[in-house]
C-alpha cells in the first residue's frame, strides 16, 4: 500500500535498499500506470480535456479518477473507505523513513487531513489540479480545467466505470505475479 503512494515520488530504478514489500508496491504502481496509459478507454477520457490540457491530461485524469473512485467507493469495494485509508496511512507510517523529501509534505498532508477519504469533495480535486498544473508551469490552465470538469464530469464518470474494472483485474493479476516471483 505504501508503495502505491510513494511510487509517485520515487523516480528511476527502484532502490534495492527499500524493503521488499515497498519495492513490490512501487513496481505495481508503475505497472498499473503503464497499463492504464495504453488503454483505449483512458485515451478517450484524456481527449475529453481539450487540446490546451492534453499534455497534462494523463496526470489530471489520475486525480479525477481518484475523486470518482471515492464518490463511488461502494461499487468497487466491500470495505468501508475509512478502513482502507487507515490501512494506507498505517503502511506509510511503517515505511516513514523511506518517504522521499519530494513526497514528505504531500504524505504528511494526506495523512493529517485524511485526504484519501476526502477526494469526493471539490476542494482536494481543485488543489491537486492546481499543484499539477503549477508543477508543469501551466498555471494558466486552472480555469480551463475547472470548466472541463463542469462540462465533462458525467462523461468522465461513465468512462471511469468502463475502465476501472479492467484496471482492478490487471492490478490483481500483477499483484499475484509479483508475489509469485518473490
Amino acid at each position: 500500500m505504501a508503495g502505491g503512494v510513494l511510487g509517485d515520488f520515487i523516480k528511476g530504478p527502484v532502490p534495492a535498499t527499500l524493503p521488499p514489500e515497498l519495492r513490490a508496491g512501487i513496481r505495481l504502481h508503475r505497472r498499473i500506470d503503464s497499463f492504464s496509459n495504453r488503454q483505449p478507454d483512458m485515451k478517450v477520457s484524456v481527449r475529453r480535456f481539450g487540446p490546451e490540457l492534453r499534455r497534462a491530461a494523463p496526470v489530471l485524469l489520475d486525480i479525477v479518477a481518484d475523486r470518482i473512485l471515492t464518490e463511488t467507493w461502494q461499487c468497487y469495494s466491500d470495505r468501508h473507505i475509512g478502513d482502507f485509508t487507515r490501512d494506507v496511512y498505517a503502511a506509510l507510517a511503517i515505511h516513514d523513513d523511506y518517504v522521499p523529501v519530494a513526497g514528505r509534505r504531500f504524505v504528511d498532508y494526506m495523512v493529517t487531513t485524511d485526504l484519501l477519504a476526502r477526494y469526493d469533495e471539490p476542494e482536494p480535486l481543485g488543489r491537486a489540479a492546481r499543484h499539477v498544473l503549477g508543477r508543469l508551469r501551466m498555471d494558466h490552465l486552472v480555469e480551463p480545467f475547472a470548466a472541463a470538469m463542469d462540462e465533462q464530469w458525467a462523461a468522465l464518470t461513465r468512462d471511469f466505470h468502463e475502465y476501472c474494472p479492467r484496471l482492478q483485474e490487471f492490478a490483481a493479476e500483477e499483484k499475484h505475479a509479483i508475489a509469485s516471483s518473490s
